[in-house]
């Protein structure tokens, strides 16, 4: 009895006083503070002692013998059942040990911003059209009977398949059809969908080296066996002997992470013609071709495929925000059922009044009007950045002209490793992503910088600090 009275005076104020007892005892008789084949007092005794309501306490006792803490018979007073309370602490290990997999691990985790200069890896996200994209957004969600809310689409409504494939085609020669559209939550989720329709353990996947580190922990997840291809002056390097076919070929060739090289039309048809001969699928990462600042972009390598064997990448996250969890993908039409099948499987899913927004954002010229405003301002940045660089005159530095992309690759011919003078950087507050963390073969040195973040006015001074900082 006086347990009863310490756990109902316990459970008084705050929250629920019935969820508060309930709680308080499930967690007493599996402690063994009420240890099983205790005899209850009945709810009057108990309601008269502990004054609290004979209804609330009726409640409490109804819910644990429905659980099987408390066993009722008619005519009988309610006990406490008879637990084994030492079978879970057997079950549990003697110490709270992270569970691990060598498959799953992260090669490029999340970070929060706390530095601007010179981080990668993100747009301006000042930029972001936050009025008209809450408009749109608005409209859409205050009619929700306009649009169907059910399971259908689930990989992308027709009115945003329909609108990005226009704009895909004329900005980056993608040719296909809507049903080939793929809307999912990242570019990341894409590489997932592709990877598994394409690579077993075991197979054979080929990367760029150096390259974006996000596909390596995809490809490890499926247990393939990755070839870092190095990259040259036009992009990956196809192998002049005999080596194991590629299931999958993982490129960059519009702009290549991180060295920023194009990839010119010789390369790309031998590339396809080599895919082609093995029966590879080429994934085609396109994720910041927007950001071109001579000329027009090279059209994609999607658009000169005849066989089949492209699948292209893209994402709102350099444009737009990465906290929007939109992306797509053009799938050859063979490969489509089987990675529509993988993505439903999966649960990758973009909810419908963001997409339907995206569509009407597209369709009105609302994302053509920032892309020009924000790629007119990102290459003021990149060339400020890259001329403050040289005028420095650094002979340890090799810096190229650069040609689009949020980010600029500098060369390092220092003593000084790249990865030591990136932990140097870092306290005069300039991230400087070291070239070598992406190398898996030859280790190259340098730094690769990024301008999405860090305003025109601050770039000089950011400068002078990244050039303090190298000794």
């Amino acid at each position: 009895m006086s347990t009863l009275l310490e756990l109902a005076a316990e459970s008084r104020g705050g929250a629920s006083v019935v969820l508060q007892l309930t709680q308080a005892m499930r967690a007493a008789i599996l402690n063994g503070r009420l240890p099983g084949g205790t005899r209850l007092p009945g709810t009057r005794v108990l309601a008269k002692a502990t004054g609290l309501g004979r209804s609330t306490l009726v409640e409490v006792i109804e819910q644990l013998a429905m659980e099987g803490y408390l066993e009722t018979r008619q005519g009988a007073h309610t006990r406490v059942a008879s637990i084994d309370t030492h079978a879970g602490a057997r079950a549990r290990p003697s110490s709270v040990v992270p569970v691990r997999s060598d498959l799953w691990v992260l090669d490029d985790p999340p970070t929060p911003v706390d530095i601007r200069a010179f981080r990668t890896g993100l747009p301006d996200l000042r930029s972001f059209p936050s009025q008209e994209w809450a408009t749109l957004v608005a409209r859409r969600s205050r009619r929700p009977i306009s649009h169907d809310l059910s399971y259908a689409h689930q990989c992308g409504l027709p009115a945003l398949r329909e609108a990005l494939l226009v704009h895909l085609r004329q900005a980056r020669g993608v040719l296909a059809e809507p049903e080939q559209v793929l809307i999912l939550p990242s570019a990341q989720a894409a590489f997932s969908v592709l990877a598994q329709a394409c690579v077993g353990p075991g197979d054979t996947a080929w990367v760029e080296d150096p390259c974006y580190p996000g596909i390596r922990s995809v490809l490890r997840s499926r247990g393939a066996a990755v070839v870092a291809r190095p990259v040259d002056h036009a992009g990956i390097t196809l192998p002049q002997e005999h080596s194991a076919a590629p299931k999958l070929i993982y490129t960059t060739p519009s702009h290549q992470f991180p060295t920023g090289v194009t990839m010119p039309l010789p390369r790309r048809l031998d590339l396809l013609e080599h895919a082609a001969r093995v029966g590879a699928l080429v994934v085609e990462d396109d994720y910041d071709s927007e950001y071109q600042y001579h000329g027009h972009p090279v059209p994609s390598l999607q658009g000169l495929d005849t066989q089949g064997c492209v699948a292209y990448v893209g994402t709102f996250s350099k444009t737009l925000a990465p906290g929007l969890r939109m992306a797509y993908l053009v799938v050859p039409q063979r490969w489509r059922a089987l990675v529509e099948t993988i993505a439903t499987v999966s649960g990758y899913a973009v909810p419908v009044h963001l997409q339907l927004a995206m569509g009407d954002f597209i369709a009105g010229g609302g994302f053509q009007r920032h892309l020009r405003r924000i790629t007119s301002e990102a290459g003021e940045r990149i060339q400020l950045l890259a001329q403050t660089l040289q005028r420095a005159q650094d002979p340890r530095l090799d810096i190229p002209t650069p040609q689009g992309g949020l980010q600029l690759c500098v060369g390092w011919k220092g003593e000084t490793p790249d990865t030591d003078i990136a932990q140097r950087l870092l306290e005069a507050e300039v991230m400087a992503l070291p070239l070598s963390s992406l190398c898996h073969g030859v280790q190259r040195q340098g730094f690769v910088l990024g301008v999405g973040l860090v305003p025109k006015t601050e770039i000089e001074s950011a400068c002078g600090r990244l050039l303090a900082g190298l000794g």
